[in-house]
């Protein structure tokens, strides 16, 4: 019988598969430090992505290695619908901007963009493509983005005797929050102490502030910030974005 996962660790797993990443070299934050997790953390990580869930709609900002260079994506979630609708710019010389809306398949993309986040997105020149997350770090960062929401609790249990570690007390903004890595995966060869490549600042009712995933072949991490105030609900999916 195969032992049982709890979400968080699935995310992690989506993570490798997405990235094509070895949990070999994510151990930066192993330090002597790191520590199990105690009941009370294992209680307020296992709520994290469910309280995303529950907000519904939240900005995100987020930063992604992208070949050399950084990719910043601006932009709203709703985790219930599985829907993104952001601004992307990368650091190159000259920047590159573009308008997209995503779900969990297809990501649509209006090129050449200047004109900030529109709150209703325009009509034309939208052109969309499945989302290939193998070999687009970008498109790993937007489905790994739908998947911090779950309409259910975590398993605290499995959270606690898992390698979900521990790092340390840090804050966001001037939010006290407790950083923690997310499970490793298991199986021949693995170390079933070696937290995986994923990174949750949670507070202390277990709101999901910020998160990191190592991508494959990086050294730097990706890292969504989501912070708790209201937002504006997103406009409907664009005509080329289809149906998820």
């Amino acid at each position: 019988m195969k032992p049982a996962r709890t979400a968080l660790a699935v995310l992690a797993l989506v993570v490798l598969a997405l990235t094509g990443c070895s949990s070999r070299g994510a151990t930066d934050d192993r330090t002597p430090l790191a520590r199990p997790l105690t009941t009370a953390e294992a209680d307020r990580a296992a709520l994290a992505r469910f309280s995303t869930y529950r907000r519904g709609t939240g900005d995100v900002t987020m930063t992604i290695p992208y070949r050399g260079s950084t990719v910043t994506l601006t932009g709203r979630v709703d985790w219930r619908r599985h829907l993104g609708y952001a601004e992307l710019h990368s650091d190159t010389t000259p920047p590159a901007r573009e308008l997209i809306q995503w779900n969990a398949s297809t990501v649509a993309t209006r090129p050449q963009w200047t004109g900030g986040l529109p709150q209703l997105p325009p009509e034309d020149a939208w052109q969309a493509h499945r989302l290939t997350p193998h070999t687009s770090p970008i498109d790993a960062a937007l489905l790994l983005l739908l998947g911090l929401g779950s309409d259910r609790p975590d398993n605290a249990q499995l959270l606690a005797r898992s390698s979900a570690r521990w790092i340390k007390e840090d804050h966001v903004g001037t939010t006290p929050v407790t950083l923690i890595a997310g499970p490793g995966t298991s199986g021949p060869g693995t170390d079933p102490n070696r937290p995986g490549n994923t990174r949750y600042w949670i507070d202390h009712e277990g709101g999901l502030l910020r998160f990191s995933a190592r991508a494959g072949g990086e050294t730097r991490w990706m890292t969504a910030d989501l912070p708790r105030h209201g937002t504006a609900a997103l406009p409907s999916p664009v005509p080329a974005l289809g149906e998820s």
